[in-house]
């Protein structure tokens, strides 16, 4: 049976063994980090479209506790629909729908 200490100096070696996997070419770690720094743009892509969007239920909310979007509220509503066009490849039909969703072109909520 290994003692403790016996153990410990075992595990102690393989962390100070060298690593012996080989290093990628050069063109697939360029592909690597292409494809890292494109799944980092489309994750920041989709927090900005959350964070748009969770803004728009914060109005919403808001609105109908007043019964109705104000001036101000109204035009922020209707630039996040601009922006989600835009910048986040919504069609109009889309932010048309969620617009109404949201009960913008309610009279009174």
């Amino acid at each position: 049976m290994l003692s403790l200490t016996s153990l410990l100096a075992c595990l102690a070696g393989l962390w100070q063994r060298p690593c012996s996997i080989p290093a990628p070419p050069p063109q697939q770690l360029q592909q690597q980090e292409q494809g890292h720094a494109l799944a980092a743009f489309e994750q920041g892509d989709w927090l900005e479209e959350l964070e748009l969007l969770q803004l728009g239920q914060a109005l919403q909310r808001s609105a109908r506790q007043r019964g109705g979007y104000d001036g101000e509220t109204f035009d922020v509503m209707l630039t996040i629909a601009d922006v989600l066009e835009a910048d986040h490849g919504w069609t109009f039909t889309q932010s048309e729908a969620w617009l109404t969703r949201m009960g913008v072109w309610e009279a009174e909520l």
